[in-house]
């Protein structure tokens, strides 16, 4: 399970010790979320400096997913323990 300081790590993501591909993929996400049809053009451009076209098209489809996933977790009423809830068997 994500721990706070993880999350605030990750909310810090430009001023903490992420390497410059990972700080791709968090100001990629980050804009994604925010409004899919407006990422910049300087996102887009970072992210092809690390990342191929599938790797890209890979990481925005689970981008979409993790967003959706979560949408529908609040939309559904789905209590915080039963969403995070590891399932072994």
């Amino acid at each position: 399970m994500t721990t706070e300081a993880e999350l605030a790590r990750v909310d810090a993501f430009e001023t903490e010790n992420f390497s410059p591909a990972e700080k791709a993929v968090l100001r990629f996400t980050e804009a994604f979320y925010r409004d899919h049809r407006t990422i910049p053009d300087g996102v887009w451009d970072d992210l092809r400096r690390h990342y191929s076209e599938p790797e890209i098209i890979e990481l925005a489809w689970t981008i979409a997913s993790y967003i959706i996933f979560g949408k529908l977790i609040y939309a559904f009423r789905i209590p915080h323990s039963e969403a995070t809830r590891e399932t072994t068997s």
